[in-house]
């Protein structure tokens, strides 16, 4: 009896191996954790990559794919995520460089299980983005309960409402990291932008109904409505560049009089109604001297890279060094906001060339490039936002020292690459069925 127990559930395991179903859930779990909770997701990552190298051990064929780009982006991924692990036997700190390369493991492991996914992943590419928008709006409507929760008071027998913290009476709860309910509003930024183009595209897609339709539209709008709280200036200027370019390539080919005007009204309504955040009026205020970033020590920082880079141009200090080179770039500087905080580089690019140099920078810029080409050739509209939207964010963040920035990038980076045949495919079925 144990042994057609055994039998049973080996084969019951085979088919799902099949069907690519664990992959899937792997996915979907995944997805739905990013927003929410993003630091459980290294375990599910690491069985992904398990689940993948099963389902294709026997599929040795399926390897050899008409489209070659998503195999040599595949490659670059891996080279630069290895040139990072050379960039460590160069540094003095190998086991804070080691700790960087690992917690960077997911640039090899979403590129592993993606290039090549399962079937029930390509046929379901789109619907896996539409759990990621919905779990970015549950956790962005829970950051308004919440700080709606800290707001509210009874006292006297009256309900008073006080947005501003009494430890920290100059900030507010519906505000940046407060808001964000402390983490990173620019990361969060990233994943409200991604979500609420995602939203658009399901209100495009007119094999849903038109109540569903809406709803998506509601919640693309409340989305990018919420990039106002998180404060995100990355996040501001990356929706100022990205509307008008989404608006452009979806309506440009039939209303270009329409869509010129539209851009124009969308510009005009975004710049005026960003202009009245605090951090933004504060950077544009014609009084200051200062340039936009320069009061958070943006340009401090930005210089005393870029010393330490014309110095170290080839290999760069080494991944295990940048933070020790920082700082003491920094103890030269005598800034004491720096020196105490100790800042990485707050700009991907720069980071880039202080761990691994010239060399590091290709390998980083061609990834960009094959991403750009893909998503061109291929007219793959939320590739493209995702690819102008990280190389703003690259501008003024170290996307990839961090779990939320390294995950979200690689992950996207290979999941968007096949949603364009499934929406292909979807259209062809709507018009079969119309006819």
């Amino acid at each position: 009896m144990n042994k057609v127990i055994k039998g049973v559930r080996a084969s019951l395991f085979e088919n799902m191996l099949e069907a690519g179903s664990l992959s899937f859930t792997f996915a979907v779990i995944i997805l739905i954790l990013i927003p929410l909770y993003i630091w459980y997701t290294p375990p599910f990552m690491v069985f992904w990559g398990v689940i993948w190298i099963l389902e294709n051990r026997k599929k040795r064929n399926h390897f050899h794919q008409e489209n070659p780009f998503p195999l040599y982006l595949f490659f670059l991924f891996i080279v630069f995520y290895l040139w990072q692990l050379v960039g460590i036997l160069y540094s003095e700190d190998k086991r804070y460089g080691l700790n960087i390369f690992l917690s960077r493991l997911s640039l090899f492991l979403f590129p592993l299980v993606l290039f090549i996914p399962g079937e029930k992943i390509k046929k379901n590419g789109f619907w896996l983005l539409k759990i990621f928008a919905l779990s970015t709006t549950l956790f962005i409507s829970i950051c308004f309960g919440y700080a709606l929760y800290n707001s509210v008071f009874f006292q006297n027998g009256v309900f008073l409402f006080n947005p501003h913290p009494p430890k920290a009476y100059w900030m507010s709860n519906f505000y940046g990291s407060l808001f964000s309910i402390n983490q990173h509003p620019s990361y969060l930024a990233m994943y409200v932008l991604i979500s609420g183009f995602i939203s658009f595209e399901s209100y495009f897609d007119m094999s849903l109904s038109m109540r569903k339709r809406i709803g998506w539209l509601v919640n693309g709008c409340f989305l990018l409505v919420s990039l106002y709280f998180l404060s995100s200036r990355s996040g501001l200027l990356a929706v100022i560049i990205l509307a008008p370019v989404y608006l452009f390539l979806k309506v440009y080919k039939n209303r270009k009089l329409v869509t010129g005007f539209a851009i124009l009204l969308l510009l005009m309504i975004l710049i005026f109604a960003i202009r009245t955040n605090e951090r933004v009026s504060i950077g544009m205020n014609e009084d200051s001297k200062e340039l936009f970033f320069q009061k958070d020590g943006r340009i401090s920082i930005w210089t005393s890279a870029l010393h330490l880079i014309r110095h170290n141009l080839i290999l760069g200090v080494g991944i295990g060094d940048v933070k020790a080179e920082l700082s003491k770039e920094y103890q030269k500087r005598g800034d004491q906001n720096l020196i105490s905080n100790h800042y990485n580089a707050h700009n991907q690019y720069l980071e880039i060339l202080l761990e691994n140099g010239i060399i590091g920078a290709i390998l980083f810029l061609s990834i960009v490039g094959v991403m750009f080409y893909i998503a061109f050739s291929e007219k793959n509209v939320l590739y493209i936002i995702f690819n102008i939207m990280m190389v703003v964010f690259f501008l003024f963040e170290t996307i990839l020292y961090r779990l939320q920035g390294v995950t979200f990038f690689s992950l996207f980076s290979f999941l968007l690459i096949h949603i364009n045949s499934n929406k292909q495919t979807m259209q062809v079925n709507i018009q079969k069925t119309e006819i």
